[in-house]
């Protein structure tokens, strides 16, 4: 797989993506969508700006997940890629597209809206972009990530930037499918943690429903130890014929809660 195919890949996975209308469920393609401009793209590269529009932070994205952040830094020519205008004065602006370009389209005399150039065919270009629509116009703030087709004959002004592509064609970078592989390992290894955390707390819950304290061990949790001391020091409480105190969990916190009030003081 050439570098120029793995963005492509990683761009065109994301196709269906809706932003969100709140800071949640940023992780789901479709779910919570809305027009706050609330993304993953934003919480994984530039989190403060979250609610602002994602275009130029979604090529950012696609070249970090693709080739690493510091690639992706030199690829972009500086990090992160949030703004159009700051591009065109960072790269040599080609008139005509090639495959793996940064389109940065022009509107009014201002560049304003960007993407990734995935086939050329003369002059007729597609694309994956961000924060736009299925529309067959340049769409900026459009909500989603979406394929888009256009004749560069028709978009005037419109520029394409062409990144050092031998920066990464050597590099070590995981090759997608072991992007892919590692992706899922995680995924199961967040699952599985996840598993374990809600095991501990069912322990937790029996632990606490069901186990009786007897005296003043080790058995018996070090935070309410001193508490249970001066309550049989002062006669709250006391053992029966064989010293046991039978008691529960939630015995230990109400006399913890009383011990830090100052009863067993007087």
């Amino acid at each position: 797989m050439s570098v120029i195919d793995k963005l492509i890949q990683i761009a065109n996975a994301e196709v269906g993506y809706l932003e969100k209308s709140s800071n949640s469920q940023l992780d789901r393609k479709t779910a919570n969508a809305g027009t706050a401009n609330y993304t993953k793209y934003w919480r994984d590269i530039k989190p403060e700006y979250q609610g602002q529009p994602w275009c130029a932070c979604f090529v950012t994205w696609c070249f970090v997940n693709a080739f690493g952040k510091n690639n992706a830094q030199k690829l972009l020519k500086h990090y992160p890629y949030v703004y159009c205008p700051t591009m065109a004065n960072l790269f040599t602006l080609n008139a005509n597209p090639k495959v793996g370009d940064i389109v940065i389209f022009k509107h009014n005399g201002t560049f304003t809206h960007t993407g990734i150039v995935t086939s050329v065919n003369g002059d007729y270009f597609t694309t994956i972009e961000g924060n736009t629509n299925g529309g067959s116009t340049i769409i900026a703030n459009g909500g989603g990530v979406c394929r888009k087709s256009y004749y560069n004959s028709n978009l005037p002004g419109t520029k394409f930037c062409t990144p050092d592509w031998s920066i990464v064609e050597e590099s070590e970078d995981l090759t997608m499918e072991q992007y892919n592989e590692l992706k899922s390992l995680i995924e199961k290894q967040s699952a599985e943690i996840a598993d374990l955390k809600n095991i501990n707390q069912q322990l937790v819950n029996v632990v606490q429903t069901t186990m009786v304290y007897d005296y003043i061990d080790e058995n018996m949790p070090d935070w309410a130890r001193a508490a249970v001391q001066a309550a049989m020091s002062c006669g709250a409480i006391k053992g029966d014929e064989n010293g046991r105190l039978g008691l529960s969990y939630k015995d230990l916190r109400a006399i913890v809660r009383e011990y830090r009030c100052g009863l067993y003081n007087k």
